[in-house]
């Protein structure tokens, strides 16, 4: 077995996938309307629109799909150019640059308040 995706449920796609193109620099890989994976093949579906309907829902909440339990991790190579073109988009920074042992990183939210974290290079 092996790792293929990452798919975090979003509650409107188009908002989210706007978000990760425009505010984090992702690039689409695929775009199937309801779901879309990105090139690094972090991926993103809408989540009332998980298949079988009938019975994911059932475990499916409605509305935004973050819940702090969750950390979505993407690394740069300049963290300080990174985190002020972040702040100059506008985007829900939970905490500027801290420096940890191994490296410099902050922390944002997406529009479903999951756990954006950013991290430069390691020490």
């Amino acid at each position: 077995m092996k790792h293929v995706d990452t798919i975090v449920l979003v509650e409107d796609i188009k908002v989210s996938k706007e978000f990760y193109i425009n505010m984090i620099g992702l690039e689409i890989l695929y775009d199937w309307g309801n779901m879309v994976i990105f090139k690094d093949r972090f991926s993103i579906h809408q989540a009332n629109k998980l298949m079988p309907e009938q019975e994911i829902n059932k475990c499916i909440h409605a509305g935004k799909q973050g819940y702090n339990n969750l950390v979505i991790y993407f690394e740069v190579e300049d963290i300080e150019e990174e985190y002020n073109k972040i702040v100059q988009k506008g985007v829900k920074v939970i905490h500027g640059i801290t420096e940890l042992p191994w490296q410099k990183i902050f922390r944002i939210y997406d529009p479903d308040n999951h756990i954006i974290e950013i991290g430069g290079p390691h020490f």
